[in-house]
């Protein structure tokens, strides 16, 4: 079942389709209440950081009306292997930029505009991205490679796996990059961990950088229709569905998987990335089986 919410799936369609994008645009324009005073959103991440949670929201109705912004989602798997061929098209919110620092830095982009960043534990994003890829993600080349081969391994060697491919991917050293970049007032860099605590104040925080004003019975709205709830069909936070894209919704996750083997192996690979991204080293429980 994809992630992606009907609104959200209905407004990209009007916004990709040549016959149907003017329509849309008029459509839009009648609507809008508030146009955003910046030319381009960017919104950078690695998998597995809520990202389509960020695309239902940038693509939800009420956003557009207030910023006069179209979604325009980087679908490429992108970190190691991004390449973006120019700008962000004027007037849009680049959803799910899956790109480095460097990358990011490299753009062309037109003034006024605002960026940022969302970070995610490591170990949690290894958790997350072994169910997503053994049970959810929508099939691609490289998740078809992946769920083969941790349908082969026992668990712990499959996390052993996602681990080397993570790295891989670039993930481990794209985090780095946003945290480690100068600083830069047009950036700003959230963590999942305050998404997973508290979905509408973060959403809050959210909107207030990027200078979108809701009443506060939009904004009350706007939150419903993108609380983990909500998108998980009726599940609360926390209650697990292993096969769902929204699978959890918790942060801290990675210390019911990792055990003294899976973290030895982490630690090889990643160094000291867990104290550099600003996350508390922590011991795993003794492995019991």
């Amino acid at each position: 079942m994809s992630a992606k919410p009907l609104r959200t799936k209905l407004i990209e369609f009007c916004g990709r389709q040549p016959l149907v994008r003017p329509l849309w645009q008029a459509a839009r324009n009648l609507m809008l209440i508030e146009r955003s005073r910046f030319v381009n959103i960017y919104h950078c991440c690695t998998q597995k950081t809520a990202s389509q949670w960020f695309r239902a929201v940038f693509s939800d109705p009420v956003i557009i009306r207030h910023t006069g912004l179209d979604p325009e989602p980087y679908v490429a798997l992108g970190l190691r292997y991004a390449s973006l061929d120019g700008p962000l098209p004027p007037r849009t919110v680049g959803v799910h930029l899956y790109i480095d620092h460097p990358t990011y830095a490299a753009l062309s982009k037109a003034e006024p505009y605002r960026s940022f960043f969302v970070l995610r534990d490591p170990r949690d994003l290894v958790v997350s991205w072994y169910f997503s890829a053994r049970y959810s993600h929508a099939r691609n080349p490289t998740i078809l490679e992946m769920r083969a081969e941790l349908e082969r391994l026992e668990e712990r060697d499959g996390f052993r796996y996602v681990i080397d491919k993570v790295a891989e991917f670039g993930t481990f050293e794209a985090q780095l990059s946003w945290v480690e970049a100068p600083p830069d007032p047009h950036v700003r860099i959230f963590r999942y961990e305050d998404l997973a605590a508290d979905n509408a104040a973060f959403l809050a925080r959210l909107l207030d950088w990027l200078e979108i004003r809701l009443s506060p019975a939009e904004f009350e709205a706007l939150a419903r229709r993108n609380s983990f709830e909500r998108l998980s069909h009726g599940r609360k936070q926390g209650e697990e569905a292993a096969r769902s894209h929204y699978r959890k919704g918790v942060a801290g996750d990675w210390k019911n998987h990792f055990d003294e083997a899976i973290m030895a192996h982490f630690r090889a690979v990643t160094g000291d990335l867990v104290t550099r991204l600003g996350y508390a080293e922590e011991e795993p429980v003794p492995a019991t089986r």
